[in-house]
């Protein structure tokens, strides 16, 4: 049976401090916070990444990325539970993702991230100063080559058109009517891909993951197949992972990520790029 991918804030409460529980925070690129859920540790994208890669948060080889969740604590048995600061793409999804990438199923990103766990008035721990290492956990990692795309096969899908692509950025940028924000970044979408921008899929109000009916809808309305192979872009690969959260609400549990994303299609002159709002 497929494991959930969210899990509630009350849900959170009553296995928060089991041992086999072990909390991230994967925030990326906020302001830290004094306070954690529970003895929460840090997810740093930029650090669970290649260090060889001339881009971001570029995914670490299987045995990078056991060595530094063993150094987080956790092992192969262990329930890991993702949030975020801001709440549910920045970059709770993306860890999400990772640990599925490396074949660990039981993870699971807090519903609405810290804002609703505090918003159900439910308790905050202090963050220590010199917050000590955690006990060695023992993680084997081993690589599934499903959930990942590379630039190579999202330029040969364009001709081959063996999976659709699905844009997570503001529809803006996908049409190529505003600029990028990374320097160096050409407009536009990559030719064949879809419009189906992240935020839609987020309540604004509740900050909490769209119903199973709301998704099932707003990817109706983007025209989107879903009876076909999926994989999911945006600007770095992080907002990418909330589209492909949102799939696997509804049952999809297959959809890969195109790593490099815009950074690397949009930085790169030789690949083709096209405007306006038509795939």
């Amino acid at each position: 049976m497929t494991t959930p991918a969210l899990i509630s804030a009350s849900e959170l409460q009553k296995i928060v401090t089991a041992p086999t529980t072990k909390i991230l925070d994967a925030s990326y690129g906020l302001p830290p916070l004094p306070v954690r859920i529970g003895d929460a540790r840090a997810f740093d994208i930029d650090d669970i990444a290649d260090p060889a890669a001339p881009l971001a948060h570029t995914v670490p080889d299987a045995a990078l990325f056991a060595q530094k969740v063993s150094a987080l604590g956790i092992s192969n048995g262990d329930t890991v539970v993702v949030y975020d600061r801001s709440g549910m793409h920045m970059a709770a999804a993306r860890a999400w993702w990772m640990f599925r990438l490396f074949g660990h199923d039981n993870v699971r990103i807090l519903n609405g991230g810290l804002p609703a766990w505090v918003e159900a008035g439910l308790p905050v721990t202090p963050l220590p100063d010199d917050l000590p290492d955690a006990p060695a956990g023992q993680f084997t990692a081993t690589l599934r080559p499903e959930l990942l795309k590379l630039k190579e096969d999202i330029l040969a899908n364009i001709e081959g058109k063996n999976f659709l692509l699905l844009d997570a950025r503001d529809g803006r940028r996908y049409s190529g009517d505003m600029a990028e924000p990374r320097p160096g970044m050409q407009s536009g979408h990559v030719p064949g891909s879809l419009s189906a921008p992240f935020a839609e899929l987020i309540d604004a109000q509740s900050g909490l993951l769209r119903s199973k009916d709301d998704i099932r809808a707003i990817f109706a309305a983007r025209n989107v197949d879903l009876s076909r192979p999926l994989a999911c872009t945006c600007g770095s690969g992080v907002t990418a992972c909330v589209v492909a959260l949102a799939l696997h609400e509804i049952g999809h549990t297959d959809a890969a990520i195109y790593d490099g994303s815009w950074s690397e299609w949009g930085g790169d002159a030789n690949l083709p790029k096209k405007q306006g709002l038509t795939p």
